[in-house]
């Protein structure tokens, strides 16, 4: 079976400027962005839509130690569905490779098939190599993850869930913001389905993010000096390796034990 193409975005170059606020300063800048701005038209009601991201790493945590160094130039691979279902996947589900040259953000994404993921990654990673080269032959971002899979022996290690208020400029297609709360970490089985009990990595706050690949408008720059806000690197990923492996010393070295098992499925 080869994965039917669909005719959408799946390469992403372009600059990622992040803010941590709360409390009445986010509401303010989630004024200024309605007034500005036009709600992403896969919002819901409640004027976001749920995102999950189930990261894979090594059982070294290369990725993690490469993010919290500060490697200029790195990257990672995770699934990327929009639901927050306990249990499997929900359609779109896409493999990403989100990477960083110096101070541009690169993301490159191939849509994968929901009917093979009802259950997660069924068989862990071994599962998933072996489908992606069914499905994707040719496929760089599926190539690329089949060889540093081998490589690095990946396996899931944490998965990140929030809630995602996102606008857009129908004039600028170039520019986009949005606000991410609520925002966890959990824990993966093998499957790449959360586990354990899930820790807010954002706690009371929200992440303010514009991504942008020329210029920052106007009344966005006047915005920032105005509010006084100050950009910061904030990596859900990071934070949720953080707290669901690193803190709470009583219990790590058996966390890390089992993060270790888990890539050798």
């Amino acid at each position: 079976m080869k994965l039917e193409r669909i005719p959408e975005n799946l390469h992403f170059y372009r600059y990622e400027f992040k803010y941590i606020l709360t409390g009445d300063r986010l509401a303010r800048v989630t004024d200024v962005l309605d007034s500005h701005l036009s709600r992403d038209k896969h919002c819901r009601e409640s004027g976001d839509y749920p995102i999950r991201s189930t990261y894979f790493d090594s059982p070294d945590m290369r990725w993690y130690h490469e993010k919290r160094n500060g490697l200029e130039k790195r990257f990672k691979f995770r699934l990327r569905t929009y639901s927050h279902n306990p249990t499997g996947y929900c359609s779109p589900l896409y493999l990403e490779l989100k990477g960083r040259d110096n101070s541009m953000v690169i993301k490159h994404r191939v849509r994968l098939p929901i009917e093979e993921f009802a259950n997660g990654i069924g068989g862990g990673a071994s599962w998933l190599r072996n489908l992606l080269y069914e499905i994707t032959p040719g496929n760089s971002v599926a190539e690329r993850f089949i060889a540093q899979s081998f490589r690095y022996r990946l396996a899931p290690s944490v998965i990140t869930d929030y809630n995602r208020a996102a606008w857009e400029d129908h004039t600028n297609p170039d520019f986009r913001a949005t606000i991410d709360t609520a925002s966890t970490g959990w824990r993966t089985s093998s499957e790449g389905l959360p586990e354990g009990i899930p820790v807010l990595i954002v706690p009371g706050g929200g992440i303010v993010e514009i991504k942008f690949r020329y210029r920052i408008p106007f009344w966005f720059q006047r915005l920032v000096k105005e509010m006084d806000l100050t950009r910061i690197s904030c990596s859900k990923f990071q934070k949720a390796v953080e707290a669901v492996y690193l803190d709470h010393n009583g219990t790590r070295l058996n966390r890390l034990i089992e993060r270790r098992i888990a890539c050798l499925r």
